[in-house]
Parts: structure tokens; sequence; C-alpha cells
């Protein structure tokens, strides 16, 4: 008895040696197979966010490696594009990784939401804008992570699908990305929907805000929090987000930000309807 009581006390003292470390605090695990980020904190998997890494499996390195440096709206040194712009391609957030030296590779946002389950970048981890700002604010300095490849098949990624879109009885052709809004409607460009409507486009560097106008309305958007101001209106468009080069958003940001303007999708005949409402009499 007293045997097989050691040899338990020493299995669980083994045991405990070598989960302790791993499952203390905050880790990264970072699957290329399936092109999945996972969040764990104390042995618990807190969050799964969709990423994309090196177009040739070996332009990610694999290993364990630690987070270094945190930047808010990182600067992009090779083309000379500032933190914060709409053109820059490490998005709103940089999280160097001590690999090589260390903040030669890191996890960052994208102004190319479409790439995000593919491979596609040219070494570093590319995730959402939404999901890096969560990243940055829920990883200290120090925390590990860990890079792998577990051989999986990642899923499919469905190819971008046209619609049409109706504005007050014009049809206007678009392709929309992969990724449908919140409630299963398509997300669509917000350039040519809003000047559609008559409404021209600006964008406020400084700020990070696209100003759309027309006499009389004036509506702020803000690209990296999906922040919308229209006067004393305010409201976030979660789905808002930016493929190619284009800015595209839910339905509900029209019709939340312009009450009187109706929204209708027909999924069948794969349409969306604007249809402007005559103001109450």
């Amino acid at each position: 008895m007293g045997k097989r009581l050691a040899v338990l006390l020493l299995t669980v003292l083994i045991s405990v040696t070598l989960a302790g470390p791993a499952f203390a605090g905050v880790q990264i695990v970072i699957d290329k197979s399936t092109n999945r980020l996972q969040y764990w904190k104390d042995g618990i998997l807190v969050k799964s966010f969709p990423i994309a890494t090196g177009r040739d499996p070996s332009y990610t390195p694999e290993g364990l490696f630690k987070i270094v440096v945190k930047v808010v709206n990182p600067y992009y040194a090779r083309k000379n594009i500032p933190g914060g712009s709409q053109q820059n391609p490490l998005g709103c957030r940089w999280l160097g990784l001590s690999i090589g030296g260390g903040g030669i590779y890191g996890i960052h946002g994208t102004n190319n939401p479409a790439s995000i389950g593919t491979y596609a970048s040219a070494g570093c981890i590319r995730m959402h804008n939404r999901d890096v700002i969560w990243l940055y604010d829920h990883t200290p300095l120090g925390t590990p992570v860990k890079i792998i490849r577990s051989h999986g098949v990642p899923e499919p990624r469905p190819k971008p699908q046209s619609v049409t879109i109706v504005v007050n009885g014009n049809k206007i052709p678009a392709t929309i990305p992969v990724a449908p809004a919140g409630d299963g409607t398509p997300l669509l460009p917000l350039r040519t929907v809003f000047n559609a409507l008559g409404y021209t486009l600006a964008w406020d560097g400084a700020a990070s805000t696209i100003q759309v106008s027309k006499p009389g309305v004036n509506i702020s958007i803000a690209c990296v929090t999906g922040k919308v101001k229209v006067g004393p209106i305010e409201f976030t468009a979660k789905e808002l987000t930016m493929v190619n080069g284009t800015t595209y958003a839910p339905g509900s940001l029209w019709q939340k930000a312009l009450p009187s303007l109706q929204v209708l999708w027909n999924p069948q005949q794969r349409t969306v309807t604007f249809t402007s409402q005559p103001a109450a009499g």
C-alpha cells in the first residue's frame, strides 16, 4: 500500500511540475495548419481567432517565442505609410515576437481582411482589426507564443459573391467580400452606396475617420472602432471592414444613420434595395 501511494504521489508531482508553466497565466498558440490563434489563460481556452500566415510554410517560423513589443497604430516603414492610415497593411495594432532578435515578425491587424483564413503574408500573423484590438488589450509583454503546424486541413474559403444594389430605382452591380454581416445580409461598398444617395466622402487621416456629407447632414465613421456619429446619434457598425482598399459596411449602418431610408435584402434575388421615404407632413 505504501509503495502504491508513493508511486501515486510521484506521478502527481511530475504532472504538476510539467503542467505548471504551460498552464499558468496567458499563453497564445498559433496553428499554421488551421490558421487559428488560440488565447489560453490558466489552462482554459478563452478565445479562438481566424488568422492569415505565411504564403509558404517556411515564412512563418515555428517554435516557442514571446511578445516583446506592443504598438498602437504601427508605422509601416517599408512603404513609409503612417499608422492609422487605411492603406497601412499592419492595421491598428502590432504585437512583436522574439523571432530573429525581436520585432521583425509580429501579430498585427490588416487592411485586407479577405486574406484572413488564407496563406497570404510574408511571415507575420494577420488578424481582423477588431480581433487584434482585443488581443492587444488582453496580452501582457512577455506572454509566451507557441507557433505549430498540426497538419490539420484548413476549411476552404468561399469566393466573393455578386449582389445588385438598387438605390431609388437605379441598379448598381457590386462584388461583396466573403464575410456577411452579423444578420446574414451582405456587406456593401460604403462609397458606392453613399455616392448613389448623393453624399460625398472625405478621409480624415489624423482621426482615421471617413467624413460623409451633403447639405444638412454630416456623418463621421471611425474605421478602427466602427463608431458612427450622425449629429447627436452614435452607434457602432461592428462589421465595418476594408478589402483591397474598399470599405464595406452592413445595411444596418445606413438604416441607423438615415432613419428615413428603407433598406431591404432579398436573398433569393441577391438584391439590396435602398428607398428614400418621404418626410412626414
